[in-house]
């Protein structure tokens, strides 16, 4: 079984309700972060879960609200009193990110006494035990990423910041849930972003099972109208992402 936390539902936006982008995915003891921005760390404490115990952080681009806590991560780990982190760090970003932490991360955080940490720019796909991953590109900016985690016969992909497209239709095939960019109902729609009708016509012809609405920006139009706007296309389960909803798969 596969254990998700929704540790940031929102976006760029400030909301004393929802954090900037942040999901928590654990499986056989294993714990990772997929993006980390602003508010992160305190989300995980909230949550129950602690930073010191994440084996990987997994970015879906270089936009700030999606990999903003990425360095904070690292500095507590770093310099927390007491504690002495010893297991490897992974961090998995989009083509481009090592050189961008070579120039902007190390040499603020760098401290020859720490753990290790390794950067895997991503590939097509790959195992982390006991993950299975997948990734594909997204239509959003020139980084952008989608991943898919697969564990025991279950599938959980998270789409990132993406527009409609047949290649992410393609990768969502039959998954169990989809964790879904849906920052505007269909009225507000931007260019790079899915809206809510967008996301249930993504899980309806991808054949999924469950659909969970999420990177929401602020809008004077309610959640429900979201929720119902995803129906309108995909029959399954829809679910409007909150901060430290729990969802198992």
């Amino acid at each position: 079984m596969m254990k998700l936390i929704v540790l940031g539902s929102g976006t760029c936006v400030p909301s004393l309700i929802r954090s900037s982008p942040g999901y928590y995915l654990e499986a056989d003891g294993c714990q990772v972060l997929v993006d980390c921005g602003s508010g992160t760390l305190h989300q995980l404490e909230r949550s129950g879960k602690s930073y010191k115990d994440i084996d990987a952080v997994f970015l879906t681009h270089k936009h700030p609200d999606h990999f903003a806590d990425l360095m904070p991560l690292i500095h507590a780990l770093l310099y927390t009193p007491g504690f002495n982190r010893e297991k490897e760090l992974l961090i998995v970003g989009p083509q481009g990110f090592k050189e961008y932490y070579n120039k902007a991360i190390d040499p603020i955080l760098f401290s020859s006494d720490g753990f290790s940490i390794r950067i895997i720019e991503i590939i097509d796909e790959f195992d982390f035990s006991p993950f299975h991953i997948r990734s594909t590109r997204t239509v959003h900016s020139d980084d952008s990423i989608a991943y898919r985690f697969e564990y025991n016969g279950k599938s959980l992909v998270f789409t990132g910041d993406a527009d409609y497209d047949q290649g992410l239709i393609n990768f969502a095939e039959n998954a169990d849930l989809i964790v879904a960019d849906c920052s505007f109902p269909s009225v507000m729609k931007v260019k790079g972003h899915l809206s809510s009708l967008e996301c249930g016509l993504i899980a309806h012809k991808s054949g999924a099972n469950k659909l969970l609405l999420s990177h929401i920006y602020p809008s004077d139009i309610s959640d429900a109208e979201r929720v119902n706007e995803a129906k309108e296309n995909f029959k399954g389960d829809v679910i409007l992402a909150e901060d430290l909803m729990k969802i198992e798969i």
